[in-house]
C-alpha cells in the first residue's frame, strides 16, 4: 500500500505535467499546480524545491516511460515510429512536453540529464544501424533522431486534432516516410 505522502507527490506530478503540458515551463504556476493537485505549496515545496526541478522530474518520468515503452531497435525502424506514433495518441501531453521542450530550450541541467540518459542510447543503436547498412548514413544520429521523432509527434498530433483524418491512413503514412528516411 501506498503511503499518503507518495501518493500525494505523485498527485504533484501528474498535475504539474498537465501543467508543464498545457503552459510549458515558463507559463506554469506552482499555484496552480497545489490547486490541482489538492495540496498545498508548503507541501510541494516538501518533495521540490522549487519549479525547475519540479519540471526536472516531470520530465525524467516523461522520457523514461517513452523511451520503454517504445523502445527503439535499428533493425526496425519504422516499428519504432509507429510506437511511438501510439504512444503520443495515448499521451497527448507527452507530446506538448516535447514540444515545449523543443520551444523553450530551458537549461535545468537535470532535465537536461534525463533527457540525455534517454536519447543517448538510441544514438547509439542508430549509429550501429548506419555501421550495419541498414540505415542510411547521410544523416548525423542526432538530426535522424530528430526528424524521426517529429514525424511521429506531429503526424500523432493531427490525428489527434483533425476530425476527418484516418489514423490508421495517417499512421502507415508516417511509417512510411519513416521507412524511406532511414532506407541506405
Amino acid at each position: 500500500m501506498r503511503s499518503a505522502g507518495h501518493a500525494t507527490k505523485e498527485r504533484i506530478l501528474a498535475a504539474a505535467k498537465a501543467e508543464f503540458a498545457r503552459y510549458g515551463i515558463a507559463g506554469a504556476r506552482i499555484n496552480r499546480i497545489a490547486a490541482a493537485a489538492h495540496a498545498s505549496k508548503d507541501r510541494l515545496y516538501a518533495y521540490f524545491t522549487g519549479k525547475e526541478e519540479l519540471y526536472a522530474a516531470v520530465t525524467a518520468q516523461w522520457v523514461s516511460e517513452t523511451t520503454a515503452e517504445t523502445a527503439l531497435d535499428a533493425e526496425d525502424i519504422p516499428a519504432y515510429i509507429g510506437r511511438l506514433f501510439d504512444h503520443y495518441l495515448r499521451n497527448p501531453d507527452d507530446a506538448r512536453l516535447q514540444a515545449w521542450a523543443d520551444i523553450e530550450r530551458t537549461e535545468i541541467p537535470a532535465a537536461d540529464e534525463a533527457i540525455r540518459h534517454a536519447v543517448t542510447p538510441k544514438l547509439a543503436e542508430l549509429r550501429r544501424g548506419q555501421a550495419a547498412g541498414l540505415i542510411t548514413d547521410t544523416f548525423h544520429p542526432l538530426t535522424l533522431l530528430t526528424l524521426l521523432t517529429d514525424l511521429a509527434r506531429t503526424s500523432a498530433v493531427h490525428a489527434l486534432h483533425d476530425n476527418r483524418a484516418d489514423v490508421g491512413e495517417l499512421r502507415a503514412a508516417t511509417v512510411l516516410a519513416a521507412r524511406r528516411l532511414i532506407a541506405p
